[in-house]
């Protein structure tokens, strides 16, 4: 294997992390606003909904192919040899 195709994988796999990452996100958001809809049309606005939003940890996909990315991204590129 190449250097080249270690920095493409490295990059995909950070890439596909980030998106997993920004997917999940949109969706915990949405929820959310769905649920204060919800309370609003239901007239009990003295309650907010303690929804959880969710974080970098909470996917267990979304660290590996970070960790995963990070290696291979950095180990793709050549050494300098004296």
């Amino acid at each position: 294997m190449g250097n080249d195709l270690y920095r493409k994988l490295g990059a995909s796999f950070l890439i596909s992390a980030g998106v997993i990452y920004a997917i999940e996100r949109v969706a915990s958001l949405m929820a959310r606003s769905h649920e204060i809809v919800a309370l609003y049309e239901a007239k009990m606005l003295d309650a907010l909904p303690e929804t959880h939003i969710t974080g970098f940890f909470d996917n267990i996909f979304v660290p590996i192919l970070t960790f995963l990315g990070m290696i291979l991204f950095v180990y793709g590129f050549p050494k300098k040899i004296k």
